[in-house]
């Protein structure tokens, strides 16, 4: 059912002024997330500032029997929190405060609106707070929310050593769709066992559980010594294989950042960097630990990657090169709008020792679909990231674009790799979970979302089929690209 002016008026009364949208004008900028194949405009968009205004608001949106849509900053690349058949969003994004901050049981209490770079800006500022932070960093970490880190289970350049939200998630608050609170899990740092491990199945459920009010996190000491080894190779190939080799020789980086050379080149002419032209790829390792071992960490790194033919390898310690070419890593997106009217990132994870060969793969996918796709990913975890240029002005692009994607997933799941390695799958993947889990398995999601959701409230027809709400990405009318 469409939302009603009636149910936009009864929204009104419960948030605080200016706690609702519903013009078109407003409402275009909640169309999409970072997915913007996945566009369907809200029928509005609310913004509470408590947990019981949270409440009040599910309760009235559930008995009108619109879809409840959850959302934070918007920076997801699936399509996880667009409100298709008029469904309305509730956004976290004012319930934005650090609510404790517990350094002597290493945890902070933040509400799910607090940004991920903003809670260690403010660790670093209280006395004491300087060594310790919070790990997870996706690449979007100055805008995504920790409510949405936890909700996709969102991971980062250093998802190698540090692990993904939900390893630094202890606790949470979460209304369900019935408008009950959950809390569930540890709240001073203690770790609970001997039952459901709940927070650790609510983090990557994208949303379609209930809606994250409040988090409980671990806060983990912060690296100061580091050494930065980057390298550049003659070919994808030895660049994938001295990944492997660095992995299997016993050590853990921090991180290990790979770009092919058309990403290189993009990179370099847009900001400059001093990056070689003829460098066919380039691996960025961060290593981090104790002064006196790092030093011989590097210099290990260093005989493998020679040994597979890398040239212009340079080591630091210095902390301005290191921020430096982590600028370089963090502004390839950004780059990538410099050269193209639209992309999409894909995500998929696949064994490290098959990196080479998923490569050539997505190379010759490219050529047989006439697109250009650049790469720029965490090869240390095996987390592809292949970047597809394209013109959405253009439906037969869109599709084109669709086809290779699903073309690429399907064989990284072949291969034995997953559908998605941090980006989750909201809409964008969903019609390959029955290709990657089998009917028992499909049909234990589909009881788990149940347990939470019965009547399939919130979130419908995101990470798991739904026989409720069903989205065609390319449907005419406002679900196509525009």
């Amino acid at each position: 059912m469409p939302a009603t002016a009636s149910l936009i008026d009864r929204l009104t009364s419960l948030v605080p002024a200016g706690g609702v949208l519903a013009d078109p004008a407003s409402l275009f900028v909640y169309e999409a997330d970072g997915f913007t194949i996945a566009r369907a405009r809200p029928a509005a968009v609310v913004f509470p500032t408590t947990t019981a205004q949270v409440v009040a608001v599910v309760k009235a949106i559930g008995e009108a029997g619109v879809q409840i849509v959850p959302r934070g900053s918007g920076t997801g690349l699936a399509g996880g929190c667009v409100a298709f058949e008029n469904g309305v969003i509730v956004s976290t994004t004012r319930m934005n405060r650090i609510l404790a901050i517990d350094l002597p049981n290493r945890v902070a209490h933040v509400e799910a609106g607090v940004r991920n770079i903003q809670l260690s800006d403010a660790v670093a500022a209280v006395p004491g707070g300087a060594p310790w932070h919070f790990a997870p960093d996706p690449s979007s970490q100055r805008a995504s929310t920790i409510g949405g880190n936890a909700s996709t289970n969102a991971g980062g350049i250093h998802t190698l050593k540090d692990f993904v939200s939900s390893n630094h998630v202890l606790g949470l608050e979460m209304v369900l769709p019935s408008g009950e609170v959950l809390i569930t899990g540890g709240q001073n740092g203690c770790y609970e066992s001997g039952h459901f491990d709940l927070p650790g199945l609510i983090c990557g459920s994208e949303g379609t559980f209930g809606i994250i009010t409040k988090l409980w996190v671990r806060l983990v000491p912060r690296a100061t010594n580091f050494r930065t080894v980057v390298g550049m190779f003659p070919s994808t190939a030895d660049a994938c294989e001295a990944v492997s080799d660095v992995i299997a020789a016993g050590m853990l980086p921090a991180a290990m950042e790979m770009m092919d050379g058309r990403m290189i080149q993009v990179i370099e002419d847009a900001y400059h960097f001093g990056f070689p032209p003829e460098a066919a790829a380039l691996i960025l390792t961060e290593i981090d630990g104790i002064p006196d071992l790092l030093d011989a960490q590097a210099a290990d790194v260093t005989a493998i990657f020679n040994r597979h033919h890398a040239f212009g390898i340079q080591t630091s310690g210095d902390p301005a090169r290191r921020a430096m070419l982590w600028k370089a890593r963090k502004q390839a997106f950004g780059a990538i709008g410099k050269i193209s009217h639209s992309y999409c990132t894909q995500d998929a994870c696949v064994p490290r020792s098959m990196l080479a060969q998923v490569l050539r793969k997505i190379d010759e996918i490219g050529r047989e679909y006439g697109l250009n796709i650049n790469n720029v990913f965490h090869a240390g975890d095996g987390n592809i990231h292949p970047i597809f240029l394209y013109d959405d002005r253009i439906e037969a692009e869109v599709q084109n674009t669709l086809a290779a994607a699903e073309k690429i997933l399907q064989y990284c799941i072949d291969l034995g790799g997953t559908v998605t390695g941090e980006h989750g799958v909201g809409v964008e993947k969903i019609h390959l979970m029955p290709y990657l889990f089998d009917e028992l398995t499909m049909a234990q999601f589909v009881a788990v979302k149940h347990a939470f959701d019965p009547e399939e409230r919130i979130n419908a027809g995101k990470l798991i089929p739904s026989d409720k709400v069903k989205i065609t990405l390319l449907k005419p009318g406002r679900q196509a690209p525009q």
